[in-house]
């Protein structure tokens, strides 16, 4: 049985490991991987960079997510928080902020902290009310509070409210000149109609098409206030704990509750969501409040992602690095570490045999099928700069496969055959093609788009 603890412990090894590679060229020196002259500067930055600093960072600083939440009283937060954990959280004394219009407070659970929530409750009096001053000092304690996100509230069931909402959250956002993303939560979708059905797995189409005609109304009052590219994502906090009355309970009782009825929707789209666009410190965290299998799935994803993004970063260079083998010392690193999650020690001999053992299967993806062809001779043991250029597109996408495939042999305990199989599945490589085409170039952060496949 994995613990949280197990974890930790396997996440420092992590770090560890990263923070003990200052040249790749020592790091791989028993491999025989011999690493163009023009090649080792960029990719010794790129192993350093800020994606990977992230990883180390976020492992080594983690902490709860700090969220602002924005909504009017009776909307819900309470029970949004409780959804997104699973469990019957205990809500702290409010912490003096200097003002009346915010508290400050905690969810805890087994006497540790899963969230510190900054709640704005006096959110409907500011619309009602021109105070600059309120408004200001609201401001100040969000900023000192320094959120990871804003999560504002919207409840699904209530038409009267959200254009007047969408106004004030507009310029409070735009006197605070925000930096972290905000995502509007609609909420009680489960009382739209058919008002009856309260079970996700069998919400009938009628209702799926009501939650989706409510979120893009929402969408669009939200632009129509003049807020970009807003993210809205509707959900159902709805669930039925095993005592009718679970506010009059000791923490303990509370801490004690189970789920006796579970109504939730899209909860897991909105913590994605969370865990996507948050700092990593603050979403490993939530990571980890998750199952542990879970937990680790997620980790293992944001690792493939971060060196993909490394990757895609070395082909955009000028100097002749854009050679497919030049990613292999890249690679290596991606695959230890995925094992390590699994608390599987190994070294790099291994890592770079399992990649050469992939062969045809890890490398099917988009622009890589070429590869694919070379068989063993893809590493050739000697990594040269010889000019076979490849675009960002298709390095991300072959560190991404060797990631994909590192996680479904390690962490899943699949065949090279079954990873064979999924992997070649069309909707693998849909997923892949659209992990592709959102994935960010860390040097110039633009957009990194597929090879135009002849």
């Amino acid at each position: 049985m994995q613990s949280k603890k197990e974890l930790e412990k396997r996440l420092q090894k992590i770090a560890n490991i990263l923070e003990s590679i200052e040249s790749m060229e020592n790091y791989l020196h028993n491999l025989n991987i011999k690493i163009p002259k023009a090649s080792k500067e960029i990719i010794d930055k790129m192993i350093n960079s800020d994606e990977i600093k992230e990883i180390v960072e976020g492992i080594n600083e983690h902490r709860p997510p700090r969220l602002a939440l924005i909504g009017r009283s009776g909307v819900g937060k309470s029970s949004l928080i409780n959804a997104l954990t699973g469990s019957y959280l205990a809500e702290t004394s409010a912490v003096e902020v200097g003002t009346k219009d915010a508290d400050v407070y905690t969810y805890e659970k087994d006497e540790e902290v899963i969230f510190e929530i900054i709640d704005t409750r006096g959110f409907e009096e500011n619309i009602q009310v021109d105070t600059h001053s309120a408004e200001d000092e609201l401001i100040k304690a969000i900023k000192d509070f320094e959120p990871d996100a804003f999560l504002v509230l919207n409840d699904g069931s209530d038409r009267t409210t959200l254009k007047a909402d969408a106004k004030y959250l507009n310029e409070l956002l735009n006197n605070m000149d925000v930096e972290v993303p905000i995502i509007t939560a609609v909420t009680r979708v489960d009382s739209l109609e058919p008002a009856r059905e309260k079970s996700a797995p069998e919400y009938s189409q009628k209702k799926k098409n009501n939650i989706k005609d409510k979120k893009n109304q929402v969408i669009t009052v939200l632009k129509d206030a003049g807020i970009e590219n807003p993210v809205v994502i509707p959900v159902s906090a709805y669930v039925e704990w095993s005592n009718e009355s679970p506010e009059l309970l000791t923490k303990k009782e509370q801490e004690e509750l189970t789920i006796d009825y579970d109504g939730r929707y899209n909860i897991d789209g909105l913590i994605e969501h969370l865990e996507n666009s948050m700092e990593f410190k603050a979403s490993l965290n939530m990571m980890m409040n998750d199952r542990i299998d879970n937990a680790i799935k997620k980790i293992a994803q944001k690792i493939v992602h971060s060196f993909s993004g490394v990757s895609a970063a070395i082909a955009t260079t000028p100097i002749p690095v854009g050679d497919i083998f030049v990613l292999v010392p890249i690679q290596v690193v991606e695959v230890i570490l995925i094992a390590q999650l699994k608390g599987i020690e190994l070294d790099k001999e291994a890592a770079k045999d399992f990649i050469i053992s992939l062969g045809g299967v890890a490398l099917v993806g988009l622009g890589l099928r070429f590869v694919a062809q070379q068989g063993t001779k893809f590493l050739n043991l000697a990594i040269v700069g010889s000019g076979s250029a490849v675009s960002a597109g298709v390095a991300y996408s072959g560190t991404y496969s060797i990631g994909q495939a590192a996680i479904k042999y390690y962490l899943e305990d699949k065949s090279k055959e079954e990873i064979d199989i999924e992997l070649n599945k069309p909707e693998e490589l849909e997923k892949e093609k659209l992990d592709i085409e959102d994935g960010q170039d860390i040097k110039t952060n633009k957009s990194i788009k597929k090879r135009k496949e002849s």
